[in-house]
């Protein structure tokens, strides 16, 4: 090679080292995020109010007893009741644990407490009429134990905390939505000491049982309390198991704990990173990454509605046809991909359960999944090929879950590239079109046609060829075949797969846009996008493809003038829907409204429809990254949908499908540059929005080819990074915050 070429290049690699790093090296980690704590200046009773902390498996929330009384509910995400036999809402669901009540001996004066993102830490002071309590408060990342720390000043009497275990009983027996005399009372908790060790434990009458257990250190002036939550089934062996928790863990200790604690917490939030100019918007963004990650982890359980923190509800656990996938779909985008695990393995775990809700004629090659239901995944359903759905529930005719649940199980591999993924997604997705291609029957037109099925939860909605369920069939058949290919399976079934698909009749619609399905039209105000699932999430039909692009506005249209039923996810499902056209205005205000109204965002980020449905603030999350990086029909698309009011932007390490790590920054609304990195090595498309020549920069030279439609293609190979830039000059590759607003906006004040 010529001599002057590697001195080139050698200059190239290390300008392209420099600006790399300079993409972190301006960010102050706890400056940043300490404007994106949430305060209180004070706690109500409500829950909905409160502070919470969680390790994605223990859950701790806290706020008011009463004027003079902190209460600190504990909840763990598998403390659930084991009966069978009977309605799973009731047999299956959430059960109460109980909380800890720190009463203060003077009245209340002030209350300032922050919950700190960075160290996942809950800290503050109570001032009364006699002295003052500081306290902080932790559930460990490394260990399931919750730390409570107190240290009492002037005539303020030390802390003596008190448990207030609640019965186990299910919430919708509390709630009166149901029959004792279907139940089987579970018996009494009991409370015993041994040693320095308090335990409460709760057997189930079906088997298993929780205990929670706690000691305390009394030495000194801080006083520290340390507590765990175990949870066993069939066998109950939860008492000895906390104990040896808790023996494994002298006071000595936490300080240790808690390094690694916070260790583990810094590292999950450099994954990524985001700035804009919307204050409120951009805490909300932070906090429901600590709320993700608070949620679930590796080697823990999913999410179901309420995560880990406790409260009685009507949804006391898994929602199929729409929850669940829309509380894992910010997951991908935010370079998390690692929290979805759990999701995965439940549902590699439970093929059988999945075989068995299908109706006995198709269980020996199929698999479905109907509205709500346990951990377990036992929920059936009674889709029947020629069935008019008479005498059955609405409910039991959602034929699509599964199959939409399954496209959150492939975006895990479209996000890593991760070969394994669809090894193990392959079996229970083909069980799932199985189910399809028993009951489609071609009809005179020739086309392949769908039974009466359900299009969650639209009113009057079961009809033929109902579009969520033509939707995800036809997603089925083509991802099916993408695998069969990619991993050279040969599958008896690909000539019937194809044609299927050459032959499905086409999505039902009218001059309102897309209907429900073939016999329901689109009229009654309806929060669901069920119906829409074509262009949002799946991208079948789509806004480049300018034939489909009226009928698309029509649809959304029809959608948004209908909007007296909507509810939080409404707003972020067409805020999407808008993002994807590049109305950035539009989504902007969407997700603005989603914040207020009768049911909007609560103080702590949480949200309620009659109990706790956390799957609305986290789809926010995705909204909000499709504004800054969206990834379909192959092109990754940087800035997409940016407001207007947005003259600047930064993120760093959103993560787009295909296995790539894409960073950008917009200053005085325009692209500086576009970092990305190949973690696979597969074909990379981009638009990035510049006006003239793009330019690249890396550790050698890089071929960048022009594109139809503003999109360019760059030659990465796994592991590659690459900067993107136009101009004349290289640019400042630095990315930091870009709004000054350093107001705290959550929290109560």
């Amino acid at each position: 090679m010529n001599k002057r070429i590697i001195i080139l290049l050698l200059l190239a690699g290390a300008a392209f080292t420099q600006a790399s790093a300079q993409v972190w090296q301006k960010v102050n980690w706890e400056t940043f995020m300490s404007r994106n704590d949430l305060l209180f200046d004070s706690l109500s009773t409500n829950w909905d109010e409160g502070a919470f902390l969680g390790n994605g498996l223990l859950g701790v929330m806290v706020y008011r007893e009463d004027a003079n009384t902190l209460r600190f509910d504990l909840g763990r995400t598998d403390v659930v009741d084991h009966v069978e036999g009977i309605n799973a809402s009731i047999g299956r669901g959430r059960l109460p644990i109980g909380r800890f009540l720190m009463e203060v001996d003077g009245k209340i004066k002030t209350i300032n407490l922050r919950l700190n993102l960075l160290k996942a830490e809950l800290s503050g002071t109570i001032t009364t009429d006699k002295g003052s309590v500081h306290f902080n408060a932790l559930v460990a990342a490394t260990k399931d134990l919750i730390v409570l720390n107190t240290r009492s000043e002037g005539a303020e009497k030390p802390i003596n905390w008190r448990w207030k275990p609640e019965q186990a009983i299910s919430p919708f027996l509390t709630l009166k939505r149901d029959s004792a005399d279907k139940y089987t009372a579970n018996p009494p908790y009991s409370l015993v000491k041994e040693n320095d060790i308090h335990f409460n434990h709760q057997p189930l009458a079906a088997g298993g049982g929780y205990t929670t257990a706690w000691k305390e250190d009394t030495a000194g002036k801080t006083k520290s309390l340390l507590i765990t939550i175990a949870n066993a089934y069939p066998v109950d062996n939860t008492r000895e198991t906390a104990k040896q928790l808790l023996n494994a863990t002298p006071f000595k200790s936490v300080p240790e704990l808690i390094k690694a604690h916070q260790e583990h917490w810094r590292n999950f939030y450099q994954k990524s990173f985001i700035s804009i100019p919307d204050g409120r918007l951009e805490s909300f963004w932070w906090i429901q990454q600590y709320k993700m990650a608070s949620a679930t982890r590796v080697g823990a359980y999913p999410i179901d509605l309420m995560g880990p923190w406790y409260k009685t509800s009507p949804w006391p656990k898994y929602w199929w046809n729409l929850n669940i996938q829309l509380t894992y779909y910010p997951f991908f985008s935010s370079n998390h991909t690692e929290l979805v695990e759990p999701l995965m393995k439940m549902i590699n775990d439970h093929i059988d359960n999945l075989s068995k809700n299908a109706p006995q004629p198709y269980q020996h090659n199929s698999a479905a999944l109907g509205r709500s239901g346990p951990y377990t995944m036992t929920s059936g359903i009674k889709v029947l090929k020629g069935n008019d759905s008479t005498g059955n529930s609405a409910a039991s005719m959602e034929l699509g879950n599964l199959s939409w649940l399954l496209h959150v199980y492939y975006q895990a591999y479209e996000h890593t590239m991760d070969k394994r993924i669809i090894r193990n997604l392959y079996p229970v997705l083909t069980r799932a079109v199985n189910y399809y291609l028993n009951i489609m029957d071609k009809e005179s037109d020739g086309k392949y046609h769908l039974p009466y099925t359900y299009s969650p939860e639209y009113p009057k909605g079961i009809t033929r060829d109902a579009n969520y369920d033509l939707s995800l069939f036809r997603w089925g058949l083509n991802t099916l075949l993408h695998i069969n290919k990619t991993l050279g399976l040969k599958d008896p079934l690909v000539a019937k797969w194809q044609d299927a698909v050459a032959n499905l009749t086409s999505y039902p619609e009218d001059k309102l846009g897309y209907r429900i399905g073939r016999d329901a039209d689109f009229l009654i105000s309806h929060r669901h996008y069920s119906h829409l699932l074509q262009v949002y999430p799946i991208y079948e039909v789509n806004w480049d493809q300018k034939q489909n692009r009226e009928l698309i506005k029509r649809s959304l249209s029809q959608w948004e003038n209908n909007s007296a039923s909507w509810r939080g996810y409404s707003y972020t499902g067409s805020g999407s829907i808008y993002a994807m056209m590049g109305n950035g205005n539009k989504t902007h205000e969407l997700l603005n409204q989603m914040m207020k109204g009768k049911f909007s965002i609560k103080p702590n980020t949480m949200y309620l429809e009659a109990g706790p449905v956390i799957e609305t603030p986290l789809s926010a999350v995705t909204t909000m990254n499709e504004m800054l990086l969206q990834s379909w029909n192959g092109i990754i698309r940087v800035f997409p949908a940016i407001p207007e009011s947005w003259k600047d932007a930064t993120f760093n390490d959103l993560s787009a499908k295909g296995a790539f790590l894409v960073s950008g920054s917009r200053r005085n609304g325009i692209t500086e540059f576009i970092k990305v990195k190949s973690l696979a090595g597969s074909a990379c498309l981009i638009k990035t929005g510049f006006d003239g020549q793009v330019k690249a920069i890396g550790k050698r030279q890089f071929k960048v080819t022009p594109q139809a439609n503003g999109v360019v293609k760059v030659d990465l190979k796994a592991g590659e990074e690459v900067i993107l830039y136009t101009g004349i000059k290289l640019l400042n590759f630095s990315s930091d915050a870009v709004n000054t607003d350093v107001k705290n906006y959550w929290g109560l004040k």
